[in-house]
């Protein structure tokens, strides 16, 4: 189990545990809940105390996680890890490995491999991605070892990722405000539409090849196949993404890769970066290319 300790400082004086875990920590109310529960799962100096409780300068303030059933089957697949601490830990995913199960997919995801891991450290953890990827697209994808973690994560990454798109984008930098919307129910595709939801993409080309560029994206939202909806919108929809109108000349799936990550650590209150190295189908592509600004390594 995760034990997470606060020194409660002067101007938390006073006030309850639950203004500082909610609103000093981020701590979400589910989350508090299932603490409130727990006869562990709240201390104070090393005595049970209530959410409801005030507390003084210089306590010992613990709150401990319990952990959690992981009924996942296991998958000995090897994934590469970009980062790991008591708190979340970042994958490096492959292309052909979806994040959770499903039809067809039971044994071979990042869910699978997430769960044996989790044998190997002993521990019994739940599987909370903050970042999903499709199945074809590379790259960091963050898991959150705890409740806690995953609520404080969620919505406040910063991703960036690297797209080989079609032509040569015009204006070269620029952003896409336009709302996404399924096609129909039963189909994973989207399309853009008014009555869709609010989406924007961030773009700036960092280099050209023979039709094609390399494309940098930044999204502040984060709608499903959003990037390869709005880069097809634009005319020069992915390589390799023949679901929306790319050409399978020169890569076999869409040519995405969720580059880095930044976000606040929720426990250490550090800034983090994580990158994921260019996978070879696309490094194959980048040098080929000309006029490459440099800075996507």
């Amino acid at each position: 189990m995760r034990e997470i300790v606060y020194i409660i400082k002067e101007h938390q004086n006073g006030k309850s545990v639950k203004q500082i875990l909610k609103g000093a920590y981020g701590y979400s109310s589910r989350t508090l809940t299932r603490l409130r529960k727990d006869p562990l799962g709240l201390r104070c100096n090393g005595s049970h105390i209530r959410t409801i409780d005030p507390v003084h300068t210089g306590d010992r303030l613990q709150v401990r996680l319990p952990e959690e059933q992981n009924t996942y089957r296991r998958s000995l697949i090897a994934v590469p890890i970009l980062y790991e601490d008591d708190d979340l830990m970042v994958y490096n995913k492959p292309v052909n490995m979806p994040s959770h199960t499903a039809y067809a997919h039971h044994q071979d995801t990042l869910a699978n491999v997430f769960a044996a891991h989790c044998d190997q450290l002993g521990l019994q953890l739940k599987f909370r991605i903050v970042n999903r990827l499709d199945k074809d697209t590379t790259g960091c994808v963050l898991v959150a070892k705890n409740q806690y973690a995953a609520s404080a994560l969620t919505g406040r990454l910063q991703k960036v990722y690297l797209a080989i798109v079609e032509g040569a984008l015009t204006p070269s930098t620029g952003t896409v405000e336009a709302p996404i919307l399924r096609e129909q129910e039963i189909l994973t595709k989207r399309i853009v539409h008014p009555h869709g939801q609010y989406a924007r993409t961030d773009y700036g080309t960092l280099g050209r090849g023979p039709g094609c560029s390399l494309v940098r994206c930044q999204l502040p939202t984060g709608r499903t196949h959003q990037i390869r909806v709005h880069m097809s919108y634009l005319g020069h929809p992915l390589l390799g993404d023949s679901q929306y109108g790319g050409t399978l000349r020169s890569i076999a799936r869409p040519a995405l890769h969720c580059r880095t990550l930044r976000f606040l650590h929720p426990v250490s209150g550090q800034y983090l970066t994580v990158q994921a190295p260019i996978p070879g189908d696309m490094q194959g592509i980048i040098d080929q290319m000309t006029e490459l600004t440099g800075d996507h390594y």
